[in-house]
């Protein structure tokens, strides 16, 4: 059995609170009553890229209206959100942490978009669906948190239909093996930051039944706090997100971490 420890470290790293209330009530200062996702994206997309990111990762995926689509470590819900909107599709959307998903509820009901979302509480390494549940599964940047790589990925082949596809956008090691400078938006200590190098993810997605169809590495972007229309990501993680931001550009650009952006199918 897989050592449980990592994951209440993890509950704790992403506590929130009132995250809902503060970016609805500074968007209603602006007179947006009713946010589409893309009004929250400043505080709700968690990842290198925001929305812009999500959009990429849900084209790749070739996401179509009526598809059944699973969120693994969905935050607080803005990629899911983004997915239901744009692409016409029925998200379950799974995390680990309780907080991030009380406040995902309110934000998607902000959005009238809770008849296409469904928010589940639970580990990516036991999933409570059934054998080929999904059309297709995407997560971003949540691996960096799991140590039991291999299982996440069977987990996911697991609920996928045969053919499925499985879409990924991750932070990996880059070329250069110097440590890593703490705190990251993942981790404030190394105990919980499990970054494997892009030859381990390939090996690692092929042993567990995936076959690889794009094998993307994209130049990150400029790496600042994201904020727009009133909102931040401070809302959400804390004044601290600044620092944690600022080690994770500093590490892009001297190749210590990079991007990897995969889209893949389960084998039939």
């Amino acid at each position: 059995m897989a050592d449980v420890r990592p994951e209440s470290s993890v509950r704790t790293h992403y506590r929130v609170s009132g995250v809902a209330a503060r970016a609805l009530a500074a968007l209603a200062a602006q007179g947006i009553e009713e946010p589409a996702p893309s009004d929250l994206a400043p505080v709700d997309q968690l990842h290198t890229g925001g929305i812009r990111a999500t959009r990429e990762l849900a084209s790749l995926l070739e996401l179509r209206p009526g598809d059944r689509v699973l969120d693994l470590g969905c935050g607080l819900g803005g990629p899911a959100r983004c997915i239901a909107f744009e692409f016409g599709c029925t998200v379950v959307a799974v995390d680990l942490v309780r907080d991030l998903l009380r406040e995902g509820r309110v934000l998607t009901s902000a959005c009238g978009l809770l008849d296409r979302i469904q928010f589940v509480a639970g580990t990516a390494l036991r999933l409570p669906f059934r054998d080929e549940s999904f059309d297709a599964v995407c997560t971003q940047h949540v691996v960096m948190n799991i140590a039991d790589r291999l299982n996440f990925w069977r987990e996911a082949a697991r609920v996928l239909r045969r053919g499925g596809r499985f879409g990924s956008f991750d932070i990996v090691r880059g070329p250069n093996p110097a440590p890593l400078t703490f705190p990251l938006p993942w981790a404030s200590r190394a105990e919980i930051s499990f970054v494997l190098t892009p030859e381990e993810t390939r090996v690692g997605m092929e042993e567990a039944g995936f076959e690889i169809e794009r094998w993307e590495q994209p130049e990150p972007p400029p790496v600042t706090v994201p904020a727009a229309r009133g909102l931040d990501q401070r809302m959400a993680l804390g004044e601290e997100i600044g620092e944690r931001i600022a080690n994770v550009g500093a590490a892009y650009a001297d190749g210590r971490l990079a991007l990897l952006r995969v889209l893949a199918r389960r084998q039939r």
